[in-house]
Parts: C-alpha cells; structure tokens; sequence
C-alpha cells in the first residue's frame, strides 16, 4: 500500500466514476483499475461494487473511507504547517459557486487572493446549483462555496456576501423596457417566466407571487442564462429574474425595477461545513473573504450558522 493508492481511492470515492477520477487524477483509467484492485488484494475485501456506469463503496469500503480521509487530512495539514514554517502556504482550494457572481465578485475576489498569497495557492473552481454545491460540502468535495441558503442546514454555515435585486427583464423592444419601474398590478397581464421551485431563488420568489399572485407565469427555469436565452427570442415575453450575469449576456435585453420589491432581494453567501476539517488554505481563503470588500461591493450582513 502506498500514498499514491490512498489518494487514488479518496478520489474515485467521492466521484464514484472510474473514468471522471483518473481524469481528475491526471492518470488513466487502466491504472487506476490496477491500483484499486491491488488496494482490494492487499486488504483482503471489496472496496467497490459496480453500479451500473458507476460504482459505490462497499460497506467496508466506506468504513475505510473514512479512516483514508481523515488520515490524509493530517498528512496534509502537516505538510501545510511545514511550508507555513518557510513562510510559505500551499495547497489547494475546492470552490463552489453559482451563476450569480461571476460577473463581477468572484473574478474580483480571485484576483486579489492571488495577489497577496502568490501562485503557490491553487484554485479549483467548480460551477453548479445551489442544491448540488451543498451538498458537495456535506460529503467533502468541496472546501467552499459561493450559492444560495437552503433551509434546515445546520451543519452548514453561511456568511451573507452580496444580493441581488429581483428585477422584470424585458427585450429592448417590448412596450415595458424604458420604464423606471413597474408594479406587480402593471404585469399581471404579461407572459412571464421565472425560476423553479425547489432552488432558494425559486422559493424566495414564490413567497414574493404568494403577496402578488400573477396568473400568467408561462415556464420556469433553474437558471439566469437559460431564462435569458428565452427571453431573447421573444419580444412579448417578460421574466422576474436577477439581475446578474445572464442577463448581461444578451445585449438586447433590458430590466426594470420592481415596485415594493427590496434592492436586496436575493443574497449569496460564502458557505461550508462545520463539521469538516479545514486546511490552513481553506482557512486562509475564508479569513480573506471576510475582509475583501470589492470596489462597488457593499457587505456588511451579520454571519450566520444554521438555515
């Protein structure tokens, strides 16, 4: 058994997909095969069971998991307080994050990390849902992330970093775009799309439809840029939706501020699990955020632990 092997297995553990860990391993799948099949024979148990085009961890195999986890986990710490000694801090930063960022905050933020830690810090950035990215921090494929706050997660913390304004986009040339602002009585009579149920952003607008019922919501949507594109090849059809970097996209798109609705409908947090170990890195990385504040970025919200 080697560290290689431990390393192997931790991966393909949280991807449960041969060919997605040894290319994530910079390897190829034959020797990660032969790798875990000798893992399996020196201990004398399955570690694996196939399912389907994936495999899952044998009972056995889960237990051994988490003495692999925990066991690398110190191994990497102690080679972070070594490089530490030299003045130095390295390692290797799983982030999350959303749509809804990206335009300005993240690319921001990134760019100043590295400023001030060097390129000794590496960044793996991973988009997807808010749903999806919480629960890569339940299982520890991801240190960090940057999405919505689902409710009943107390094993989660949430640290507010910026909102966003739930606005009516419309294309340029529909007879709403230009308005200073518009009122939910004013498009009750509009084709309207808006986000899915079951997301934070989709239930956060549906209690905001529950005090302003519209009976015209035509579709819905998990995402900003989905809803643009939509939105682009319809002049007749509006969307409440962010205003964030899916619209930003469109050049032909337009938003219109909604009457009675907070400038600061919707927030997006910086979260991760208490539960977890977190790497001098990680630790880094969270103690960074809490003091960056981007030009034209105002924070300020309280920290909070539990959904």
């Amino acid at each position: 058994m080697n560290l290689s092997q431990l390393y192997y297995f931790k991966k393909l553990a949280e991807l449960q997909h041969y060919t997605r860990a040894a290319k994530e391993l910079f390897i190829t799948q034959p020797t990660l095969s032969d790798a875990m099949s000798s893992l399996e024979k020196e201990l004398g148990i399955p570690l694996f069971r196939r399912d389907g085009r994936n495999v899952k961890l044998t009972p056995c195999g889960a237990e051994f998991n988490e003495y692999v986890r925990s066991s690398l986990r110190e191994l990497d710490e102690g080679i972070a307080a070594m490089e530490q000694r030299k003045g130095e801090l390295r390692g290797v930063i799983s982030l999350g994050t959303t749509f809804t960022i990206q335009d300005d905050y993240l690319p921001a933020l990134l760019r100043a990390y590295r400023e001030e830690l060097g390129s000794h810090v590496s960044i793996e950035t991973y988009q997807g849902f808010t749903n999806y990215l919480t629960q890569c921090l339940h299982n520890e494929t991801l240190d960090v992330a940057f999405c919505g706050r689902r409710g009943h997660e107390p094993d989660l913390v949430y640290r507010p970093i910026l909102s966003r304004p739930l606005e009516l986009a419309v294309r340029a040339d529909h007879p709403l775009a230009g308005r200073a602002s518009v009122t939910f009585d004013e498009i009750k009579g509009e084709r309207l799309i808006t986000y899915r149920r079951g997301t934070p952003i989709g239930e956060q607008v549906q209690e905001l439809l529950d005090l302003h019922p519209l009976p015209t919501i035509a579709q819905i949507y998990d995402d900003d840029i989905t809803q643009a594109s939509v939105l682009s090849t319809d002049p007749t059809l509006g969307a409440l939706m962010l205003n964030s970097i899916g619209l930003k996209l469109f050049s032909d798109i337009t938003t219109v501020p909604l009457e009675g609705v907070r400038p600061d409908f919707y927030w997006v947090y910086l979260a991760y699990s208490k539960k977890h170990y977190q790497s001098k890195v990680v630790q880094s990385f969270l103690e960074f955020v809490e003091r960056f504040d981007a030009e034209g970025i105002e924070l300020g919200a309280p920290w909070t632990e539990e959904g």
